[in-house]
């Protein structure tokens, strides 16, 4: 009976808000008709809902058929229409109708407003241009159920729940947005989400690049999960490129290579063929990182489009990370072994967790105060590591605006983390839930020799292209010069922070958004 109620609205909505010299199947109007109707991929499609005003330079529209649900977000400029977004991921999908209900999208000063009135859930997308005169929408802010999220300035997001909140590293737009994936639980999944980008460095990114297809010679190749004839193949074991297609190029390794192609407008495949010099060669890194899911959740080979779960992973199934999606925030690229075979594929970032070991001796060889002395600034120049497992780091002596908890765990051998391998990950967890994530050296005793004859300890934190490196706090002065006692010998003292600073106010402060 719900299931009727719901078709009649849509039925007696759509007859309300078309206007009735729309005669077309899409029931949409102007130029944004024109588009679509350059293409069949829309011919089974009707209109859903739509914000279209013939005044208006922007339209937002869903158009549905049977089992897809796409968002496409126009915008009009002197030369026409361009800079159409196309997103299967921003809306729910015809299966989901009946728990969703029915879809609103209302036109706001700057940009709109998505909406899912039955479960409560509210997106609103800013429309921006950048310096090339590009347009793109934004997401400002979210509310899901009582967890709301708003953009900080640049920097962020705040995703706050009751008293609990989170700043979220990362800037959404409308064409990476993906609304299964969002932080409903709250800031606790952006603590899950932020630890992922972190931890799996920024160098295991996969960047695409797009291959065009062959007009002749064209050649048909088997897709496997993993650069394995062995592992999982899709599609029933016939899934399948053809070079004749346009597809992207993520990695290579060997003779296999990391595609995405599309299948249809509601499906498309990440899978590894054995493209041998085909196409345009790329060679990327990836990392190997034990993780495990922190909830029931699933796998699938198609994070852009459909999002079909191929697989359902209860909690605690063990992973291997190997990469994340460039600008992607929503999935993590894992393998996993399913059914006795090798199965690669994406799982949400929000649901899964490093299967870290401590190292409890380790730990105990950095706790101290430290002040920066070289290499690159990604962390705060000055940095004091209690042995109560809390840290705190400022820019400036006296102050600190991160603080948090602090550990060592082993780092994975062959992980392909850090330049340096051979050493263990210290991990930061800020009370405004960001996580910094580094490998970490650290000198066994007094033994780095900062001027002839006065040696204190030295710490190392490592990235996988880079480094910062730190002596015991107290050897230099504001000045850069080393302080030294009347006897020439090196005064070190321990960081003091008891002028602590609100993580919520600094990110406030003009300068440090």
């Amino acid at each position: 009976m719900k299931k009727l109620r719901i078709l009649l609205i849509l039925c007696l909505t759509l007859a309300v808000t078309v206007p009735a010299a729309s005669a077309n199947s899409w029931n949409l109007n102007g130029q944004l008709l024109a588009m679509v109707e350059q293409t069949h991929d829309y011919d089974e499609y009707t209109g859903l809902v739509s914000d279209y005003n013939r005044k208006a330079a922007t339209t937002h529209t869903i158009l549905t058929s049977r089992y897809h649900n796409q968002l496409i977000a126009v915008d009009e400029v002197k030369d026409g229409w361009k800079d159409a977004v196309f997103s299967t991921t921003a809306v729910y999908q015809p299966s989901e109708l009946e728990e969703t209900g029915y879809p609103e999208i209302t036109r706001t000063k700057n940009g709109f407003e998505l909406a899912y009135p039955d479960i409560d859930e509210r997106y609103y997308f800013e429309l921006s241009h950048n310096n090339e005169g590009r347009n793109f929408y934004t997401l400002m802010e979210a509310q899901m159920g009582d967890v709301k999220v708003e953009r900080i300035a640049s920097y962020g997001y705040r995703v706050a729940l009751g008293e609990d909140s989170a700043m979220w590293m990362t800037k959404i737009t409308l064409e990476d947005f993906n609304i299964h994936n969002m932080p409903k639980r709250g800031p606790d999944d952006v603590r899950r989400i932020n630890e992922a980008s972190e931890g799996l460095q920024y160098f295991a990114c996969l960047y695409p690049e797009v291959v065009s297809g062959q007009k002749s010679g064209k050649k048909s190749y088997a897709v496997y999960s993993a650069p394995d004839t062995s592992s999982y193949r899709a599609a029933k074991g016939k899934a399948s490129v053809s070079t004749g297609d346009d597809y992207k190029l993520y990695l290579t390794v060997g003779d296999w290579s990391l595609i995405e192609y599309r299948v249809s407008l509601r499906t498309s495949r990440f899978g590894w063929a054995q493209l041998g010099n085909h196409g345009d060669e790329t060679t990327n890194e990836i990392v190997h990182v034990p993780m495990l899911t922190a909830f029931d959740t699933y796998l699938t080979d198609d994070p852009n489009v459909s999002e079909y779960h191929q697989v359902e992973l209860p909690t605690g199934t063990k992973l291997t990370a190997l990469s994340h999606p460039d600008n992607q925030w929503a999935y993590v690229y894992v393998e996993a072994t399913v059914d006795g075979k090798i199965t690669r594929g994406f799982v949400p970032q929000r649901d899964v967790v490093f299967d870290d070991v401590e190292l409890p001796d380790e730990e105990a060889k950095l706790v101290g105060s430290w002040q920066m002395e070289a290499g690159g600034e990604f962390w705060d120049n000055y940095l004091r590591l209690d042995a109560d497992g809390k840290f705190y780091g400022s820019d400036s002596d006296g102050t600190q605006p991160y603080h948090g908890t602090w550990s060592v765990v082993q780092t994975p051998v062959d992980s392909n983390l850090y330049w340096r391998g051979d050493i263990p990950t210290i991990v930061f967890r800020c009370v405004n839930g960001t996580v910094y994530r580094y490998g970490v050296g650290v000198s066994e005793s007094a033994d780095y020799e900062v001027t002839e004859g006065d040696y204190c300890r030295s710490m190392s934190l490592i990235t996988c292209e880079g480094g910062t490196g730190y002596v015991s706090y107290g050897v230099y002065g504001e000045g850069g010069g080393i302080i030294t006692d009347e006897n020439g010998k090196l005064i070190l003292k321990e960081l003091n922070v008891t002028n602590e600073l609100n993580w919520g106010e600094y990110w406030e402060e003009e300068g440090n958004g």
